[in-house]
């Protein structure tokens, strides 16, 4: 369990060191799981943020192409699309919300389990967040089928995401509902 600066930095290079001397698949996505984990947790510069974001992105895109049916290759190389959207801006957002969105839909149609069906909260999330046609991809509708799938799978953010959801389209009783059930949920020490 990574709970710490100096913890998730010595995992960080860790995992850097193995991408760096294997370079096969399953050392790609678990240095991308780790870089955008520290990243995103521990880092605190935007652009050192960048550059772990842009490595996470690259050695996720590795494992996919090594890999094509790498489920968790596609996972990370979502999630590392969607945090370097987060911090490069609004413009980068549009431009990477349809390659998230593709990389999500591939790791559902690879194992809509895996880690607890996120990949149906954060396709939902980008449905949700980005504009809609023809600025970008958002779709409400298809927001709230995915977050309502995602929720089946018992994660905490799928709860979260679908609450804010809710909010957002002025649904703060049923929100409200969810988010209760979202933090009654067993705390996973493995889960942020």
């Amino acid at each position: 369990s990574l709970t710490n600066y100096d913890e998730t930095k010595r995992a960080y290079d860790f995992y850097k060191a193995e991408y760096l001397s294997k370079k096969d698949y399953d050392s790609a996505w678990k240095f991308s799981a780790v870089a955008r984990f520290f990243g995103n947790y521990f880092v605190k510069g935007v652009e050192e943020k960048k550059k772990i974001f842009e490595e996470a992105k690259d050695t996720a895109l590795f494992a996919t192409k090594e890999n094509p049916k790498g489920v968790e290759g596609h996972y990370y190389l979502g999630v590392a699309y969607g945090s370097l959207a987060e911090v490069t801006g609004v413009m980068n957002s549009l431009f990477l919300a349809g390659p998230i969105i593709d990389e999500m839909t591939k790791v559902i149609s690879l194992d809509p389990k895996f880690r607890n069906g996120s990949a149906y909260a954060i396709r939902g999330r980008v449905y949700h967040k980005a504009p809609g046609w023809p600025v970008s991809v958002g779709d409400k509708s298809k927001a709230q089928k995915d977050f309502e799938e995602a929720v089946k799978y018992g994660n905490r953010m799928s709860y979260r995401f679908y609450a804010e959801f809710l909010i957002s389209n002025g649904d703060k009783k049923k929100a409200r509902e969810i988010i209760e059930k979202g933090l009654s949920l067993p705390f996973n020490d493995s889960e942020p």
